[in-house]
């Protein structure tokens, strides 16, 4: 047996699941009649809750040399116990939820997100994974960022593996184009299952135009290739975006919406967003998710900054790269806004709680008022961060300046930050103290509206707002004159 994880995948007979039995390498715990164990993750990045993937198994076991099956008892809702000697681990999985974070399959289509439906023992997560697909047709297509060899593909380790998510059918449309960052070509691949992408030329041309705006600001790209993988059903509403190491995955259907101009814009606007998190949040990362730790909730101070930050600066380089004009780029921040108001949570819990505490309710209703959103919230911050830092510098530094630092100083080196190291280089890169913003609006609860209108007259534009008879308020921008 190598010192590697194989691990072959085949569809169970009658049902939407995949079949994985993995074969372990042996160690001297499992040779010398010691018990070893295997975790399932419990939640996956991108989506800071946990995810409960186990009420996903159908079927945990390991099968002993004489090929019989044993039972595995559980350690803990997502760990099991494996009795020493035997390292052939077999379970199947639950697959028919279609999301850009969930694992799906069809009969054309094997979508597979690694980190909610494989395993791995806790003790070696260093092992190297090869996985053999083994139901895939030879004339199917796979697209993935993982290294491949037809329908079989390879993960460095358990983190690569569960990043490194994939899609195979026999009917993806793909794509390439090239952007030069400062030391090498990057190599970009867009493949899309179900319908092929909106609008294509000028889809590929928008993907092309905001990649070498973003690469531009931050000199280098991360790794030497990206893919976008696009699951556009006709037939199942969806939004989702995901990012991943050296890919993302996004979801949007159905027809009527993707071949819409709104929907094509969602598209570009989520795609624009996700290519960001490959320096901002996989590189540039807190430290509490420096590496990623999938047995538990992993809460962090900090998801406005993975995931405002983000928000903020996707939509921005949509307006850098000309995807959008200033109309655009404003009624984004309407809507942004228009969310940020009416909210009134922003009273009640800071971003910083609020992104702690997205692992308790972030991603549903909730108690009305009790938090805010990590994205819009931390939005809002970065803009104003942003032009606090281009007021002071005279327009010569912007928060753009401050994320080439991190991509610099954290990212490459894979060191985690924290909030005091964010806040000292934003002040480094302003020339003055950028306190007051840390703890006014990301720490507490200060009503942000004339820091806004002041933000907005900076960028030329004028920020006004009405409120109707149900207390709804509608912001509004204009040109100066």
């Amino acid at each position: 047996m190598s010192d590697s994880v194989s691990v072959s995948i085949s569809t169970v007979p009658g049902r939407a699941a995949l079949r994985f039995e993995a074969d372990f390498p042996l160690n001297s715990g499992m040779e010398g009649g010691k018990d070893w164990e295997i975790q399932l993750p419990t939640w996956r990045p991108g989506r800071y809750e946990l995810g409960d993937f186990a009420q996903y198994i159908l079927k945990m076991v390991g099968v002993d040399q004489g090929g019989n099956e044993v039972v595995l008892p559980k350690v803990n809702l997502h760990r099991w116990r494996v009795p020493s000697g035997i390292s052939k681990i077999v379970w199947h999985f639950q697959a028919d939820i279609l999301n850009a974070g969930s694992t799906y399959i069809s009969p054309d289509l094997q979508y597979v997100n690694p980190v909610n439906c494989f395993i791995y023992d806790p003790a070696r997560e260093h092992l190297p994974y090869t996985i053999h697909l083994t139901d895939i047709p030879s004339n199917w297509d796979v697209g993935t960022a993982l290294p491949k060899d037809g329908s079989t593909l390879f993960a460095a380790n358990m983190q690569h593996l569960m990043d490194s998510p994939w899609m195979a059918s026999p009917k993806l449309w793909h794509s390439e184009y090239q952007v030069e960052d400062e030391e090498k070509v990057v190599d970009f691949h867009v493949w899309s299952y179900g319908l092929e992408p909106p609008q294509k030329e000028r889809f590929i041309q928008d993907h092309i135009d905001f990649s070498t705006s973003q690469i531009k600001y931050f000199g280098t790209f991360p790794a030497p290739f990206y893919h976008f993988l696009y699951l556009l059903p006709a037939d199942i509403a969806v939004r989702h975006g995901v990012e991943h190491e050296d890919s993302t995955v996004i979801a949007i259907g159905p027809a009527e919406k993707i071949n819409s101009e709104s929907g094509y814009d969602e598209l570009v606007g989520i795609a624009s967003h996700e290519l960001y998190h490959a320096w901002n949040v996989k590189r540039i990362r807190p430290v509490e998710w420096m590496p990623y730790d999938f047995t538990g909730a992993c809460p962090s101070r900090l998801g406005y900054i993975a995931e405002g930050v983000t928000t903020y600066m996707g939509d921005l380089f949509l307006l850098e790269a000309g995807c959008i004009d200033l109309k655009g780029w404003c009624e984004k921040m309407e809507e942004l806004l228009l969310r940020h108001l009416n909210n009134t949570g922003r009273h009640n819990m800071s971003v910083a709680d609020s992104s702690y505490d997205t692992w308790l309710d972030g991603y549903i209703a909730g108690v009305k008022g009790r938090k805010v959103s990590i994205y819009v919230e931390g939005a809002v911050l970065a803009l104003l961060c942003d032009v606090r830092i281009m007021t002071e510098t005279d327009h010569k530094s912007s928060l753009s300046t401050a994320m080439r630092i991190f991509w610099e100083r954290f990212g490459k080196s894979r060191k985690g930050l924290t909030a005091d190291e964010y806040w000292s280089v934003l002040s480094e890169v302003a020339g003055s103290s950028m306190d007051d913003l840390r703890e006014r609006y990301a720490e507490s609860t200060c009503d942000t509206w004339d820091d806004l209108v002041s933000a907005m007259k900076v960028n030329g534009l004028k920020l006004t707002r009405t409120i109707n008879e149900k207390g709804v308020t509608t912001p509004k921008l204009t040109p100066l004159p």
